[in-house]
């Protein structure tokens, strides 16, 4: 009798432990359509399920055994009428509404789900400083497209000025919730920019908030999820594909792009000499920082077996043309015109801007993401 009590306890406790390691979500919209399919998946992940609308109301029963995650909702095929992000992990969400979608309807169930609330009316994209940042975003576009660096860099400052004042409150919320498996998403959307910064705010975080899947990536990059498959950049156009991981000692790969008058020129060109890879483009503010360097670099070692070659990532000729003009670029430069679509980008792990990679006479890999004076300390130190 004892054995099979202890055997009981025990029984029970796996159950709880699954209980808890689920995420039930009850949804009820009044004037949803029945029959209609309603989708919940993990964008980095691929994970998903399904359920369909019944009398207005549709629900998921769906493991979460590796933490935390924002999930993508989407009811019927258009993302723009019936899609929503959401934040889950273990525990119960309740939604209910007045309309067919997610607008306007309420989220309420486990603390977590006010958490994500209080962080999606922070960053909302549709009213007060987010509605307007969304406008400039817009007009940022547009002026890259048409190569005007002015109006691009105007509206850059004010957006900027709004984004701190975004980025104040969200470290207001984190301060408050130092604990909240929420707290991933927050640093690896809006603090990625700066390494220093997300380690100093993770080591603030409760052993919670450490254990979401969002943050586990984070921390051991490609043991809990395979790196995503695609890359969307500013300017709308998407990379497919894993970026490569170039270190230095590899082979640089092969390449063949055009120059501005259309000529193909390749990496193989310049067998025997160092070459040293700009990544750029004319809508990246922090790019222009580095020409003076760039220069500098290029007027000192470019008749010492050395050539610079820029390869920018923008998608029309226009505003490429212009920044190669107007930040007078007398190195050779290159662009597919595909932004990140450039397949060089992908072949050489750029995911960001600026970015280069020295390449030595033996076409091995010598130096990556040198800034400032330091192209010109390393070229000093490599080229004799």
């Amino acid at each position: 009798m004892k054995k099979f009590f202890a055997w009981f306890l025990c029984m029970g406790s796996l159950a709880t432990y699954a209980q808890q390691q689920e995420v039930i979500i009850s949804a009820k919209l009044d004037k949803s359509h029945n029959d209609t399919v309603v989708h919940l998946y993990e964008p980095y992940s691929g994970e998903v399920d399904s359920a369909r609308i019944k009398d207005h109301k549709f629900s998921f029963k769906m493991p979460i055994t590796k933490g935390g995650s924002v999930y993508i909702m989407q009811i019927g095929n258009r993302p723009e009428l019936g899609g929503t992000l959401v934040y889950l992990e273990p525990g119960k969400m309740n939604i209910t509404g007045k309309g067919a979608y997610f607008n306007d309807a309420a989220f309420t169930g486990d603390a977590w789900v006010k958490e994500w609330q209080e962080v999606m009316d922070i960053t909302a994209p549709d009213k007060g400083d987010g509605k307007r940042l969304t406008e400039l975003e817009s007009k940022y576009h547009a002026a890259v497209q048409i190569g005007d660096e002015d109006a691009a860099t105007k509206y850059v400052t004010e957006a900027n000025v709004l984004e701190k004042k975004r980025n104040d409150m969200l470290l207001k919320w984190l301060k408050g919730h130092p604990n909240s498996g929420v707290a991933g998403y927050v640093l690896t959307v809006y603090f990625n920019r700066n390494k220093q910064t997300m380690d100093s705010l993770y080591q603030q975080l409760g052993e919670h908030a450490k254990a979401s899947r969002i943050l586990m990536r984070y921390k051991f990059p490609g043991k809990v999820d395979a790196p995503p498959m695609t890359i969307k950049a500013d300017t709308g156009a998407v990379a497919s594909g894993p970026l490569a991981s170039l270190k230095v000692g590899d082979m640089a790969p092969a390449f063949s792009i055009p120059d501005v008058d259309g000529k193909m020129v390749s990496l193989s060109d310049f067998k025997g000499k160092y070459v040293f890879l700009d990544f750029w483009a004319s809508w990246c503010g922090p790019c222009k920082a580095q020409v003076p360097f760039l220069k500098a670099a290029n007027d000192k070692f470019k008749d010492k077996n050395f050539v610079m070659i820029g390869i920018s990532l923008d998608s029309k000729k226009e505003g490429w043309v212009k920044g190669i003009a107007k930040h007078e670029l007398s190195w050779l430069n290159l662009s597919s015109l595909k932004g990140w679509g450039e397949s060089a980008a992908a072949a050489y792990g750029i995911g960001y801007l600026p970015s280069n990679v020295l390449i030595g006479p033996d076409g091995k890999v010598v130096a990556r993401d040198l800034y400032d004076g330091k192209i010109e300390e390393k070229l000093d130190a490599t080229i004799r």
